[in-house]
């Protein structure tokens, strides 16, 4: 009897500690939503940006959302029509169709994707899988991606296995699976929902959101291990919500074991979701007493270990070698602690490449570069409060969770992209996409406060718990680790259940209160409410806190953000009209006329149609091996230019990232390597190397 008791009190604490938690880090998190965005601005590359919102009209969208639910639950219309949402028929119905349109917009945004090779890590992943194709052993060493990453060693063996059947960069068909996958995790989450309490009718709600979150959905277009881990990593919260609140069964335990450790070796941050599925699954069967059962976290634990390290020994079987540590785990930390809100800067692949690859090395610079950080924080803890209101900010306050990265920073150097991505990828879009986010990212954030107060009031667990477990963990995962929007995404799509559940529960408490009968009742006072009121409380402290930098960080940005559209977005999008011009070089000395051209514009880039006297056929300028000659249309990237304004008046076009068209005084037109400056916000760190080099830019003069 007396084990029992201090079971349940061990329990009880366990849960109030991750609810209040869970209640706090949601109140701050809809608070800093609510004050402003900062998201990462892609057009001619990123620039991390933070803009007040229209609060204004968000409090109306927001206020119109709880008045609209009120009413509807109040009045008691359209109560035939959740009725028949209550029917298994057309429940089952509703949510294919839901799941089909889900779908739909994947293979929308994949189909637009299609022509763009992928580039940075997940290009990497993919190279890597061709390396072990042909046997080349120095996949697995630094400074190749592998031997740098090894953490990728599980999508990377993936897509080998895939190339047995696809061939190697079959981007087609890893979309088209990812895309498949995207709807199940919705779906997964809506059963999850239905295990916790939720109706058809919110499961219905939870499907819907999914088809308006499409953050998520665009990483269907990303060769990479965030979409497949993210389905793996539900459906195992889905099994072990079972095994943990009913009998277990050979499939539960199976399923729960397997997609962990597949989640994980897919990608390494679903460990979160690991460690969230074993503290879960732990504490409830010690709750029921279930003490033979209590062998399933720790064999989740050994198959991530065994599967993880058996992937590592078969890549290197298939190559003769052995896979490298790789860069050091506190190189992220170290990163995770620098300026510029701990966001990738190369802090871990530079000083793993300046220490030789020598992995103890390595860790000793990033111990005491972690050391020092410390130290500073310490000293000022002003500055400790301002570094980390910036990181959750950038983090957590993006409502788009830079979903559409991919496709602003990779439409000015695709092979062939669309006319749609180039669309879809206009930061004006971005913008009013932002929008509607946002009301959607304010909601299923306080709708997740409420619930992890409801949560804390019940005496027993539900799997809800599950979910707030992985969501406190990957919050404070990336306070430490690498910081980034992206990063942020996962928890935010497994807030939809307990955010919509939360908000029902608010919208009913709303619809239930009268006036009359709110000045007449007496206030009680609760265990959970204290914890509650201490939570909050502590929230506001923090905010308060952070007020400053939050103030100067909205006056900055805003100046930021107007320079950006009225500036540098009319010099880097379209930055020239088709027509007819003279192309002459910016050279002091040049007298010519220049070369007579005639812009043709396709989904942002140029072609140079040369008019020459004489000539009939269409010609353009191309690149061949480095030289600019006149040559009929080859139908390729050689005749393709990116024109970008700078601030001087004069204009570089740029072929892929880092060549340049450029006058040479001896051998004519070239393609010269200017600093790679496609991919900045801005020309302002290269204006003097422009200045200098005037051969490399040119004017554009009307005909």
């Amino acid at each position: 009897m007396g084990s029992s008791v201090k079971q349940n009190r061990l329990y009880s604490f366990y849960k109030a500690v991750i609810t209040v938690l869970c209640f706090a880090v949601c109140f701050y998190l809809f608070l800093v939503s609510f004050t402003g965005t900062f998201r990462l601005i892609s057009g001619i590359g990123s620039v991390r940006v933070l803009f007040l919102n229209p609060v204004v009209i968000l409090l109306i969208a927001f206020a119109a959302v709880l008045a609209a639910g009120v009413y509807i639950t109040r009045t008691g219309k359209l109560n035939g029509l959740f009725e028949r949402l209550d029917d298994e028929q057309s429940f089952k119905r509703i949510m294919t169709a839901l799941k089909i349109a889900v779908f739909i917009e994947c293979l929308v945004l994949s189909a637009a994707a299609l022509g763009m090779r992928q580039r940075v890590d997940q290009y990497s992943v993919q190279y890597s899988a061709y390396g072990l194709s042909w046997d080349v052993t120095e996949v697995l060493t630094p400074p190749r991606h592998l031997g740098v990453y090894p953490n990728n060693v599980g999508i990377v063996f993936a897509i080998y296995l895939m190339s047995f059947i696809t061939g190697h960069y079959n981007n087609a068909v890893i979309m088209l699976i990812f895309s498949s996958m995207i709807p199940f995790i919705y779906s997964d989450l809506a059963e999850i929902g239905e295990k916790f309490g939720m109706s058809r009718k919110s499961q219905i709600l939870v499907m819907i959101c999914g088809l308006l979150f499409i953050p998520l959905q665009t990483k269907s277009t990303f060769v990479y291990g965030d979409a497949p881990g993210l389905f793996f990593a539900v459906k195992a919260i889905k099994y072990a919500s079972d095994i943990a609140f009913k009998k277990s069964t050979r499939k539960s335990v199976a399923v729960v074991i397997a997609f962990t450790a597949v989640a994980y070796v897919l990608k390494n941050n679903y460990l979160i979701f690991a460690i969230a599925i074993v503290l879960c699954l732990t504490a409830e069967l010690l709750r029921q007493r279930r003490f033979r059962e209590l062998f399933i976290p720790l064999a989740v634990i050994a198959a991530m270990l065994l599967l993880n390290t058996g992937l590592k020994l078969a890549v290197g079987a298939v190559l003769g070698g052995q896979v490298s540590s790789g860069a050091s785990k506190f190189s992220w930390i170290a990163m995770g602690m620098q300026e510029n809100a701990g966001i990738f800067n190369g802090y871990n692949d530079a000083t793993y490449y300046e220490t030789g690859f020598d992995v103890n090395a390595q860790s000793e610079m990033a111990k005491n570069e972690i050391a020092t950080r410390l130290n500073e924080f310490l000293s000022d803890p002003n500055q400790a409060i301002g570094f980390y209101i910036r990181k959750v900010m950038v983090q957590w306050s993006d409502p788009t969770y830079n979903a559409f990265e991919f496709a602003g920073r990779n439409v000015y150097a695709a092979d062939n992209a669309s006319p749609f991505l180039w669309y879809a990828s206009n930061p004006e879009v971005t913008r009013v996409a932002a929008s509607f986010l946002k009301v959607f990212q304010v909601l299923m954030l306080s709708g997740s406060a409420v619930a992890a107060g409801r949560e804390l009031r019940k005496k027993t667990g539900t799997p809800a718990l599950f979910l707030l477990t992985a969501f406190i963990g990957g919050s404070f995962f990336h306070l430490i680790w690498e910081a980034g929007p992206s990063y942020a995404m996962p928890y935010a799509v497994i807030l939809i259940p307990t955010g919509i559940s939360g908000m029902i529960l608010l919208i009913k408490k709303l619809s239930s209160v009268k006036a009359k009968e709110l000045m007449k009742a007496n206030i009680g006072v609760s265990v959970s409410g204290v914890a509650v009121f201490i939570a909050g409380t502590a929230v506001f402290l923090l905010a308060a806190a952070g007020i400053g930098t939050i103030r100067q960080m909205l006056a900055d940005g805003r100046s930021e953000y107007r320079t950006y559209f009225s500036e540098t977005l009319p010099r880097t999008r379209d930055a020239v009209d088709e027509g007819m011009f003279y192309l002459k070089p910016a050279i002091e000395d040049y007298d010519g006329q220049g070369i007579e051209i005639e812009l043709v514009r396709y989904a942002g880039k140029y072609r140079l149609k040369v008019n020459a006297d004489g000539v009939d056929e269409e010609i353009y300028l191309t690149n061949e091996n480095g030289r600019i000659k006149a040559d009929w249309c080859t139908y390729d990237e050689a005749q393709v230019f990116v024109i970008v304004k700078n601030h001087n008046g004069t204009y570089s076009l740029f072929q892929d990232t880092d060549g340049t068209l450029t006058m040479d005084p001896d051998s004519g037109l070239s393609v010269g390597e200017l600093i790679d400056y496609t991919y900045t916000f801005d020309d302002s760190e290269y204006r003097d190397f422009i200045s200098e080099h005037p051969e490399m830019t040119w004017y554009l003069v009307p005909v």
